[in-house]
């Protein structure tokens, strides 16, 4: 193993100092099994007085019993040493985006309180109404936040934000429908599921899952993929009628959703979960 592997996994894993240099705690959890059993200072107390050294050559043999044991264990640590890189992480590092979809949800759910979230700066912004005060101040960038007074991080804990999604969640299933114009004249029925499962063992998953189908009920995994284009796209007249919106539910979208959570190995006979609509998408 080089020093500068070690060094890219104890940053991955957080384990350096504010010099770059691998923390101790790391090093001891490394080698802390090669030394621990291994005293030095009493093996030399023993060889004296033990001329034979048949007492050292006992603890010698079970300290190297000791080190082979954390070589092992050492081993199956960064057994897949060879194949880590830090630039296969550096995409879930950019918050960039997550961020802006972010301010932009904020400003559509504050709308209908006669507030907005307005720029006034880089990663500054100002929570403001119709009065010239600014109700807040906030920043989505961290060492801002900690080390200026009144900046608040803008964040998916944050109150403001907490009490928005929990109202959005809130809304009635029958007024988060839309309908939009396809550029490629696919007409059918896109839906957003919110799908939280538990095992028996008590592990969670929780994960928000696109299902596109047709007017025939054709599901369109191709769509999926690329779900979050149809909320650029602009609106359209719906073709659906209430009753028709139900009985798609209930006789094709949710079969369907049932079927490719059985098939991701979600439903089981051990496990439970819930399925949440959050939004739904006309195709016309």
């Amino acid at each position: 193993m080089t020093g500068i592997r070690s060094n890219e996994i104890a940053r991955a894993l957080g384990k350096v100092d504010e010099h770059g240099n691998v923390a101790e705690d790391l090093r001891a959890q490394i080698l802390g099994q090669l030394s621990e059993r291994l005293n030095y200072d009493r093996l030399y107390q023993a060889a004296i007085s033990d001329p034979e050294l048949r007492r050292t050559k006992v603890e010698l043999e079970a300290a190297l019993s000791n080190a082979s044991e954390a070589r092992q264990v050492v081993f199956e640590l960064f057994q897949d040493l060879e194949g880590f890189s830090l630039e296969e992480y550096k995409p879930f590092a950019d918050v960039s985006g997550g961020l802006g979809r972010l301010r932009d949800f904020l400003n559509v759910a504050l709308r209908d309180r006669g507030q907005r979230l307005e720029a006034v700066g880089e990663h500054l912004y100002e929570l403001r109404d119709s009065s010239p005060t600014p109700l807040a101040r906030f920043t989505d960038d961290r060492e801002k936040a900690t080390s200026s007074e009144g900046l608040e991080l803008l964040g998916l804990d944050h109150p403001i934000v907490e009490e928005s999604l929990g109202r959005a969640r809130a809304t009635a299933p029958e007024d988060l429908g839309a309908a939009v114009k396809t550029d490629d004249g696919m007409m059918g029925v896109a839906t957003w599921w919110l799908v939280e499962a538990a095992t028996q063992k008590g592990e969670r998953r929780s994960f928000v899952m696109p299902l596109v189908l047709r007017d025939d009920g054709t599901r369109v995994p191709q769509a999926e993929r690329s779900s979050d284009r149809l909320f650029a796209l602009p609106p359209a007249p719906s073709n659906m009628s209430p009753a028709g919106r139900l009985e798609m539910l209930h006789q094709t979208i949710e079969p369907t959703l049932q079927r490719e959570l059985r098939h991701r190995g979600v439903i089981t006979d051990e496990g439970s979960f819930t399925a949440e609509l959050l939004a739904w998408i006309e195709m016309s």
